[in-house]
C-alpha cells in the first residue's frame, strides 16, 4: 500500500530571532518492508539542509538561519510504500529460537535494546506486578509480547494532555493514563525486563475513515520487538494491534530521546509551535 504524507511545522516567535540552528528527523525510513519512494523538505525562510545518518540509521537534517526572522516553517512531503510482513499473527517460536534469547551473541547484538533508560526505568515491584502472570501463562516470548500488548491497552486510559514528552514509564504506570509515547515507553521497559529486545518507533498512522484506531493528530509511536530468525516486528499497544501496513516509520531508537523530531537553538524571544499532518492513501496504490 502507498501513502502520501505531509507535515507542516510552523514556529512563531514573540521577538525576532537573530540566528538559529535547527535539526529535524522527518524523512520516512527506507528499511525492510517499507520503501520511501520520494521525499522533499521545504524551509521558510529558505535554507539549505545538510543530511546525515545518526547512530540508529535515521535521516537527520540540519540547517542554519543567520538572517533575522520572526517565523519558521518546515514543510515535508513523502510517498511511502509498505508491504505487510507475512506470518506475524500466529507464529510460535521453536525451542532453538527460544534458547537464542539467552545466548551471548544475541544479547550482545541487541544489547542497546535490552538496556533500561531514564524514560523506561521501573522499580522491581512494578516489573513483577505487570509481567509475572503474563510470562508464566505464555508459551514463548512472542506470545508474551502479544499478551502484554493487550494488557497495556486494557489497563491504561488514552487521554491527550495527561502527560508530557518528559513523562517516564513509572509515572505512566502509576497514573494509568497517557498517549502513544507513554504506552510505548512502558511496553519497552516490560519487554526488556523479560530479555526481549525492543526499540522505540516514531512515525505516522493511517487512521482512515471511521476508524477506531487511536493516535496523535501529529505523530504516532509504537514498539518493535526482535524475535530470533525474524525481522523487527511492530507492536502498537495504544491500539492493541500488530503493525502491518498502516504504520509509517520515520525514526527508531532506544526511547523518545533518540527520535526527537524537531530541535534547535536560537537567539530571540519565546516561541509557539503549530503542527499539522495529513496521511492519505496514494492515488497510485
Amino acid at each position: 500500500m502507498k501513502f502520501e504524507v505531509s507535515q507542516t511545522n510552523h514556529y512563531d516567535y514573540s521577538l525576532p530571532v537573530k540566528q538559529s540552528i535547527n535539526q529535524f528527523k522527518l524523512k520516512p525510513i527506507d528499511e525492510g518492508k517499507q520503501r520511501c519512494l520520494s521525499y522533499t523538505a521545504t524551509i521558510d525562510p529558505p535554507s539549505e539542509t545538510f543530511i546525515h545518518r545518526d547512530y540508529w540509521g535515521n535521516a537527520v537534517e540540519t540547517f542554519y538561519l543567520w538572517e533575522e526572522h520572526d517565523f519558521l516553517t518546515i514543510d515535508t512531503n513523502s510517498i511511502v510504500e509498505i508491504t505487510p510482513l507475512e506470518g506475524i499473527d500466529e507464529f510460535t517460536l521453536s525451542e532453538e529460537q527460544k534458547m537464542a534469547f539467552q545466548t551471548f551473541d544475541f544479547r550482545q547484538e541487541y544489547a542497546e535494546f535490552l538496556t533500561g533508560t531514564d524514560y523506561t526505568h521501573l522499580p522491581d515491584e512494578i516489573l513483577h506486578e505487570a509481567t509475572d502472570e503474563l510470562w508464566q501463562n505464555s508459551r514463548d516470548p512472542y506470545e508474551f509480547v502479544k499478551m502484554l500488548n493487550a494488557y497495556l491497552y486494557e489497563k491504561l486510559s488514552y487521554r491527550s494532555g495527561a502527560t508530557t514528552v518528559k513523562t517516564t514509564a513509572q509515572e505512566v504506570f502509576e497514573k494509568r493514563e497517557g498517549v502513544c509515547q507513554d504506552y510505548t515507553h512502558l511496553m519497552l521497559a516490560l519487554c526488556r525486563y523479560r530479555g526481549i529486545p525492543a526499540r522505540y518507533v516514531s512515525g505516522y498512522i493511517y487512521i482512515g475513515e471511521n476508524s477506531a484506531l487511536r493516535g496523535d493528530a501529529a505523530t504516532h509511536a509504537w514498539v518493535e520487538v526482535k524475535m530470533p530468525g525474524w525481522p523487527w516486528i511492530g507492536i502498537d499497544p495504544t491500539n492493541n494491534i500488530i503493525v502491518k501496513d498502516q504504520h509509517i516509520k520515520v525514526a527508531v531508537g532506544r526511547d523518545y530521546r533518540d527520535i526527537v523530531p524537531l530541535k534547535g537553538v536560537y537567539i530571540g524571544g519565546d516561541q509557539t509551535l503549530a503542527v499539522s499532518v495529513s496521511v492519505k492513501k496514494s492515488e497510485e496504490s
